[in-house]
């Protein structure tokens, strides 16, 4: 198993985080995974691995990795297709910032640090407004949608394009005073529309507890692709905890 530093993901923890990869038949022994007396006096480390791997799942947990998420993926081809034409989605300008960061940092309760019991709110939120706040200083992603109602933002869908021209929705998010009124919808069905001949197919991924955002992009016309565990393991004191 290799460990890579996460040197973003860590600036946010106040420790080292390590993103852990495993070759797919790779056999691993729980005594493995980390080197007993060398581990940092405190730090993060996450790994996401297949669900049919459940050997590689079973060794890590023996060695003190936690299962906090399982992430579906689903994928469909950019398409024209029809939508609710009354929400505007531009562009995000920097006049967005303050109410686009403000969505950011309070609409989620799914993602895999706030279902985290050892990652606290106040960081898990800090992580999604700093996810975004990459994409308006332009340090992260393609392309960072806004939907506008009555001049007011109300929702963000960020894109990242891989080298196979995949378009992937990185991050989606809905004011939390606005949910449901068919905004994240629409913001989904023009990145879909836009897609058409720019990208060779459509990827996103989400949570399985996030049962509101699976059944959206199944409505969208995304089918399951793929689904991975998503196991994390805090260290403190230099030991596993």
């Amino acid at each position: 198993m290799r460990f890579d530093l996460d040197t973003w993901l860590g600036g946010l923890f106040g420790c080292e985080v390590f993103r852990g990869s495993l070759d797919k038949d790779e056999t691993l022994e729980p005594g493995s995974v980390f080197s007993e007396g060398l581990l940092p006096r405190r730090a993060f480390y996450y790994a996401k691995v297949p669900v049919t791997s459940v050997a590689q799942v079973g060794a890590l947990t023996t060695a003190g990795f936690r299962v906090i998420d399982v992430n579906v993926a689903f994928e469909r081809q950019p398409q024209d297709i029809s939508s609710n034409e009354t929400i505007i989605i531009r562009d995000v300008k920097p006049e967005d910032e303050t109410d686009v960061l403000k969505i950011a940092e309070s609409s989620f309760i799914y993602s895999r640090f706030h279902l985290d019991p050892q990652v606290s709110k106040e960081l898990a939120d800090k992580i999604k407004r700093e996810w975004i706040a990459n994409y308006i200083r332009k340090q992260r992603g393609e392309r960072l949608l806004v939907a506008e109602i009555n001049g007011k933002p109300v929702g963000f869908l960020a894109i990242l394009v891989t080298n196979e021209k995949i378009g992937v929705i990185d991050l989606i998010g809905v004011d939390k005073n606005m949910q449901a009124q068919g905004i994240g919808k629409r913001l989904v069905q023009f990145h879909i529309n836009d897609a058409a001949g720019k990208y060779s197919r459509l990827l996103v991924g989400t949570q399985i507890a996030n049962i509101p955002s699976m059944r959206l992009y199944q409505t969208c016309g995304y089918k399951i692709s793929n689904s991975t565990f998503v196991l994390h393991a805090h260290v403190n004191e230099g030991k596993v905890i």
